[in-house]
C-alpha cells in the first residue's frame, strides 16, 4: 500500500508537464506505466510530493523511422514496440525483447520510457 500522500496531475500535452516539472522541481516523479514507481513507493523507497502522469498526452507514444533509424515515444508500450512491423524489420532484437518483457500485463501497460527513468 502507497501511504505517503501526494499530488496528483494529468496533464494533457508536453508543455503542461514540462511546466509543471520546472514548478514542482525534485518534488515531482513522472508515471508512465508505474510498474517501476509505484513499487518504491509501496515500499518507502521513493516518496515523492508530486506525481506526474503522463498517461494522457498521446504525442509521447510513437514508433517512427527517422535519420536511418527508428524514434520510439517514452509512452510506447512493449506490446507496441513487439507488434511493430517497423521494429521487427529495423530492430528485431528489439521487437523480439519487448515481446519478453514480464508478462502480457506488463507488457500492455508498461512504457519503455517508464523503464529508463527508475
Amino acid at each position: 500500500m502507497v501511504t505517503s500522500s501526494f499530488d496528483y496531475y494529468a496533464p494533457t500535452s508536453v508543455a503542461d508537464a514540462l511546466a509543471l516539472l520546472d514548478q514542482h522541481g525534485d518534488d515531482a516523479k513522472l508515471l508512465a506505466g508505474g510498474h517501476s514507481l509505484i513499487p518504491l513507493m509501496k515500499t518507502r523507497l521513493a516518496e515523492p510530493a508530486v506525481l506526474i502522469d503522463l498517461g494522457k498526452i498521446s504525442t509521447l507514444s510513437y514508433i517512427n523511422e527517422q535519420d536511418g533509424g527508428l524514434a520510439i515515444g517514452a509512452m510506447t508500450t512493449y506490446s507496441e514496440i513487439a507488434g511493430s512491423e517497423l521494429v521487427q524489420s529495423n530492430a528485431p532484437v528489439l521487437a523480439e525483447a519487448s515481446g519478453q518483457v514480464a508478462d502480457n500485463q506488463i507488457r500492455n501497460r508498461g512504457t519503455i520510457g517508464g523503464s529508463l527513468s527508475h
